[in-house]
């Protein structure tokens, strides 16, 4: 299994002034010794969604709040995919985390997300997707600890106790290590990765293309990714940040 559950010290570190170091996820393999892992391409309990219960298509997507492709998608492209598909009731939308490097900080945004009120929680990571280049550069000016006390207020978390709080529940840990099970286990090799009603997508991810192919599916009444949607070649020069 992938451990990042360790991580939460390094976490509570970073918010108390200790230098960033530069850490790598490993996410192994997926062999046939892998432990068996629930609800890898289906709605979790505890998944954090976006849009209607009725919505005929499912989109999950994992991503990571440090990673830059997944912070330029999110800047974007999210908008966009919001308003034609969450808005109009075509697509509910799941987004599971991947804490990628630095680990220190891709750790710490999450759980600040984690323990927000639950209708705050797109918002936080919205948020930290499109300023990722602030919050770098906070790291490397040694000023991140304001940074993070920043989207812990958005949080509501208004003092030092409530942050350590957050950041050492073994709860909110737990279901970002549920999310990178379920990343290894569907086979995934890097983020943003999106699956589409439990298949992998690997078309373009530009939000014109994804609305289009979701609009089209559903007016077809099909489930299914078209063939010729997975075979269109990316739009973004890479292939997902990858953890090898």
């Amino acid at each position: 299994m992938m451990m990042i559950r360790g991580m939460t010290i390094a976490a509570a570190l970073l918010l108390s002034g200790t230098a960033l170091a530069q850490m790598q996820t490993d996410i192994p393999a997926k062999t046939d010794a892998t432990p068996a892992v629930d609800f890898v391409f289906t709605e979790a309990p505890d998944d954090h969604v976006i849009g209607s219960e009725t919505a005929a298509q499912t989109i999950i997507i994992y991503a990571s709040v440090t990673c830059p492709h997944c912070g330029d998608w999110f800047s974007e492209e999210w908008d966009a995919v919001k308003t034609g598909l969450v808005d109009t009731d075509l697509a509910r939308i799941v987004f599971r985390e991947l804490p990628t490097a630095p680990q220190q900080m891709s750790v710490t945004g999450f759980l600040l997300a984690e323990c927000a009120p639950r209708e705050d929680y797109f918002d936080i990571i919205l948020y930290q997707m499109k300023n990722q280049d602030a919050i770098y550069d906070a790291a490397r000016e040694g000023t991140v600890r304001a940074e993070y006390q920043k989207i812990a207020k958005m949080a509501g978390m208004e003092d030092d106790d409530a942050i350590t709080a957050c950041l050492r529940n073994p709860d909110m840990m737990a279901h970002i290590q549920a999310s990178a099970d379920r990343l290894r286990a569907s086979g995934a090799r890097g983020v943003p990765a999106f699956f589409i009603n439990g298949e992998r997508y690997d078309g373009e991810t530009d939000a014109k293309t994804m609305v289009d192919l979701i609009t089209d599916m559903d007016a077809r009444g099909i489930s299914t990714i078209p063939a010729d949607a997975q075979s269109r070649k990316p739009a973004a020069d890479h292939a997902g940040h990858g953890h090898e």
